[in-house]
């Protein structure tokens, strides 16, 4: 059954509390209903085939985090189209390489993101949206083709794996049912209470933990359009929020800002994932909160593959595994450290158009993941990444790709791409006689027009 189907008689029973509350500063709130939220998918999905969109296209979605992205995601789904969550900030050298990729039939987009996208969409269907409404806005001369793609997959999202370009999972339906199963296990969340929503929804934890786990389990998702400490502790009293679902880089910002944090509140605990929280951090921020904080490793072939449970966090670790999840140290070492290897039936399968890279990573019904870790009794133990990337505020982040974008730049003869302390660092190599301080700041700025600017190198220093 496709996940849609799920979330529509799911919200036949809901309740009277909301759906979704969307926050922009300065704008008044805006409610959503169950009975509403279930009209405006099914009016999307008669709107988008309207548009031309059918069972099988492949739909980059380029939009911001906003109850619109939920209803046309499941629109897509409900209609048999296959969505592609992309994030705003990807620039020339991620899209040149998702677009050869991915060869999709329709994009649906932000209106002011529309040039950023004109070299890629010619024969496309183009879908944009404006105001809260979609419009269409480029309809080819000829009809798209299908893809070639299995009734089980809901989705494609991509991802690295430190090839230097990003490759497409293919997520199947079951993903994101069990996914959110899962994590809803170690959550324990109850109907009426509320999570808020500030990660990029095009991430998986976002769609898995802050999307499907409300709609399936009828919690109000708060989608925050901020992530300043003092708007979110005010959202905090106000919208009486309960979880909140990030990145440990995130629930740092908060630490620091700790002071303005209400001395009472209604927040239960910190769902935390996306990249590496320490036992020092996860001892101060549970200490300043005094909530549970729940840590977890998940991939965007499988989320999550592991997860610490309420009541039972324990810092340092990822948690136990999962419920329905396999889990193999791949040759460990003598501290019974090696590669992670999961299993799972739900779990993406393949890497869309790409045999090679889907060869690497699965094999006899594991997955690779690429990370290093180890069994501390029931929990797991994350160390590092084997693979080259790497996680810049919990973006993951492909050094072989920086590298290809760094040298792009005419007078970089040679580059380095290395990581610490949550920032990239890079050596380069320049024409003699460059004054290196110009070049620095002429590299910087030709690199936000090639790439997303967190994956922009903090540190440029001369080889």
């Amino acid at each position: 059954m496709a996940i849609s189907e799920n979330i529509l008689e799911g919200l036949k029973g809901w309740g009277k509390h909301p759906v979704f509350i969307e926050l922009t500063p300065r704008q008044p709130p805006v409610y959503t209903s169950a009975e509403q939220f279930k009209v405006r998918i099914e009016e999307t999905a008669c709107l988008l085939q309207k548009f031309g969109v059918q069972k099988k296209y492949l739909v980059p979605l380029f939009l911001e985090n906003s109850i619109d992205f939920a209803r046309i995601f499941l629109a897509l789904i409900h209609i048999g189209a296959v969505p592609v969550a992309l994030k705003l900030d990807y620039r020339k050298i991620e899209l040149d390489e998702i677009f050869d990729n991915a060869r999709p039939q329709a994009v649906i987009t932000e209106n002011y993101h529309l040039n950023i996208l004109q070299n890629y969409v010619e024969d496309l269907i183009v879908i944009d949206r404006l105001n809260g409404k979609l419009n269409l806005h480029q309809s080819p001369a000829q009809k798209p083709k299908p893809a070639d793609i299995p009734d089980e997959i809901a989705s494609i999202n991509f991802t690295y794996r430190g090839y230097g370009y990003p490759i497409g999972a293919m997520v199947p339906h079951t993903q994101y049912i069990k996914g959110a199963q899962v994590l809803q296990d170690g959550l324990n969340g109850c109907a009426g209470e509320n999570m808020l929503v500030i990660l990029p929804m095009p991430h998986i934890f976002t769609l898995i933990g802050c999307l499907l786990v409300p709609l399936l389990f009828s919690m109000t998702s708060i989608i925050a359009r901020t992530v300043h400490p003092r708007l979110i502790f005010e959202y905090i009293r106000t919208y009486h929020i309960d979880y909140i679902t990030s990145v440990p880089e995130i629930f740092e910002l908060f630490w620091k800002f700790r002071d303005m944090a209400p001395h009472r509140s209604s927040l239960k605990a910190f769902v935390s994932g996306g990249s590496l929280l320490s036992e020092d951090s996860y001892n101060k921020i549970k200490q300043a909160f005094g909530i549970d904080l729940l840590h977890g490793y998940g991939l965007t072939e499988f989320t999550p593959a592991s997860r610490n449970i309420r009541g039972r966090a324990r810092p340092g670790t990822i948690g136990p595994v999962c419920s329905g999840i396999n889990c193999n140290i791949s040759y460990p070492d003598t501290d019974g450290a090696g590669e992670i290897l999961i299993s799972t039936p739900h779990m993406a399968r393949a890497y869309y158009r790409r045999p090679r890279e889907t060869a690497d990573a699965f094999e006899g019904g594991w997955f690779k993941t690429g990370d290093i870790g180890r069994m501390h009794e029931d929990h797991l133990v994350f160390l590092k990444e084997k693979k080259k990337t790497r996680k810049v505020n919990g973006n993951i982040v492909d050094l072989e790709e920086v590298k290809k974008a760094v040298l792009l730049y005419d007078n970089v003869t040679d580059a380095k791409i290395s990581y610490s302390n949550n920032a990239l660092i890079s050596k380069v190599m320049v024409d003699s006689g460059a004054d290196f301080k110009k070049e620095v700041m002429r590299l910087k700025n030709f690199l936000k027009g090639i790439i997303s600017v967190y994956k922009i190198p903090k540190f440029i220093t001369q080889a």
